[in-house]
Order: structure tokens, then sequence, then C-alpha cells
């Protein structure tokens, strides 16, 4: 893919709330392909990623909220909550979990990708977050290898299956 124009990001408000619930529909889609079951929405998932969206833009302290748009298209979307690592190990602090990290093109993770990840770093930072913790799918090879490439160690993998 063509480099394109580096993306302009910011963090989210209510007008960006609408473009994230599609954009983060459309890829969550994607992915049920991979693993049917696991990735399967709930009835109300769009309501519920909304309110939850919502609830992140709202008190800005509970977590991050970024967006990257070319113009008025949103080219992808990052959504960060901070939380405690499991008891037993000691990371040297509060972990930011990225657990919605999107760009609008797969091929666009060098730029859109790129762009939200070095706007991320620093405020989850000043969050008081000492690492962050990046989901990607298992089938999701551009995105492994941008994260992979960004910096960012594999530290565990996730495996599934139905039990009946």
């Amino acid at each position: 893919m063509e480099t394109q124009q580096r993306p302009d990001v910011a963090q989210a408000d209510a007008s960006h709330i609408e473009a994230i619930v599609e954009l983060v529909d459309q890829r969550r889609r994607d992915y049920r392909r991979h693993a049917p079951g696991f990735w399967d929405p709930a009835p109300d998932a769009r309501e519920r990623h909304r309110a939850r969206v919502s609830g992140i833009v709202a008190d800005r302290r509970s977590g991050l909220v970024l967006v990257a748009s070319r113009g008025p298209e949103l080219a992808g979307c990052l959504l960060s909550v901070l939380g405690p690592a499991a008891d037993i190990y000691a990371p040297g602090g509060k972990l930011a979990y990225i657990d919605d990290f999107w760009v609008a093109d797969p091929a666009d993770w060098w730029d859109t990708g790129a762009a939200l990840l070095e706007e991320a770093r620093p405020r989850l930072s000043a969050l008081g977050a000492a690492r962050i913790v990046v989901e990607a799918g298992g089938h999701d090879s551009p995105k492994q290898a941008f994260l992979w490439r960004s910096g960012l160690a594999l530290a565990s993998e996730c495996y599934q299956a139905p039990l009946g």
C-alpha cells in the first residue's frame, strides 16, 4: 500500500462515539469469522459498547479514547482502560489494557496505528499506567506484525474451544 498522509489524532469526544462504535463493530465482525463462539456479539453489543465508550470519554481519568482521522473520515481508534495486574505479578504499576485498537483499513497500521500508539503512550503514562497490554486476534497478522515492530513483546497467547 502506498503511504498515506499521516492522520490527525485527538482525544475522542461525544461527536466521535457513533463512528467509533461502527468501526469497532465492523472489525469485530471480521474477527468473528476466525473464532465463532468466542467473538460472537451479545444481542445488544453496539449499545453496550456505545455506553462503554461514552463513559470513558466522559471520565478521562478512567481510561483513554483516541481517534485518528483524515479529514472527516475516521481512520482508526484506540480505547484503553487502566487496571491492576493479577496480584501475583508486579509490573511496576497499573496496566493500560488496550482492547479496542483498530484501523479502518487493515493495511494502514504503519500510518494510523503508529500515530495512535505514539499519542497513547505518554497519555497513558500520565494517567499512571506503567505498561500497556494490547489485544490482537490470533489471525490478525498485519496487526501482530505492527505491534511487534513497534516494540511490543508477545506476553501470552489465548486458546479457546466450546465445552459442549
